[in-house]
């Protein structure tokens, strides 16, 4: 599995999860950081490319408060469009079939392994790997510390948006950070299977780590 660093464009896939923003002292403080790094990069512009070695998508989702999953899934490839310190297009594809899930003590419980869950994730009762073995994140528009564009999972396309925590776009490269929380039900994930889909959130969470290893092109 490849390294973790620091957009951790969680997040993402295995049952993942929500997160809420707080009030409007930190959105403020949020948009003015944004609005700072724009004017350090204001003069950047290019084509970026994400490099996989180092870029990950950490998920995380719950079952009905008793407990949940979290793990990391690799970035199979990625580029972003850059122009005045914005990023005005890009694309993070997925690779489904890397999902790897890091809690343990769920299974302790249960007599499962982490193996199972990957297993489980990979079935049509979750992300059905084997038909859709990439998910996608197609950038639309960047404003201010949010990125908005289209989510792909089993072929079902909604848009969804990036809630960005940190991003730097020198010359040399782009680095960034980014949450992005989804409803599984839009996307067709969901474990038919008695009540579990009743207990499991419909909220999965993704936490975007992107790092560019090339200069702009």
């Amino acid at each position: 599995m490849k390294g973790l660093n620091s957009l951790t464009i969680i997040a993402i896939f295995a049952v993942l999860i929500s997160s809420c923003a707080g009030g409007s002292g930190k959105e403020t403080a949020s948009e003015d950081t944004a609005e700072e790094a724009t004017a350090e990069t204001s003069d950047v512009a290019g084509t970026f490319t994400i490099d996989t070695d180092v870029s990950e998508v950490a998920w995380k989702g719950e079952v009905a408060g008793v407990y949940g999953h979290n793990g990391v899934i690799n970035v199979q490839e990625g580029t972003f469009t850059v122009a005045k310190g914005m990023i005005t297009s890009g694309e993070v594809v997925i690779d489904m079939a890397s999902i790897q899930p890091l809690d343990t003590a769920s299974y302790e419980a249960s007599g499962k392994t982490p193996q199972d869950l990957v297993d489980h994730l990979s079935t049509g009762d979750f992300f059905l790997v084997e038909e859709f073995p990439t998910a996608s994140f197609v950038v639309k528009s960047h404003t201010g510390s949010q990125l908005v564009g289209d989510l792909t999972i089993r072929g079902n396309t909604n848009e969804e948006t990036v809630d960005i925590s940190s991003l730097e776009i020198t010359e040399g490269g782009l680095t960034g950070a980014g949450i992005l929380v989804f409803d599984r039900q839009k996307y067709d994930v969901t474990w038919e299977h008695y009540i579990q889909d009743y207990v499991l959130s419909d909220d999965i969470e993704l936490t975007l780590n992107i790092v560019d290893g090339s200069s702009a092109l």
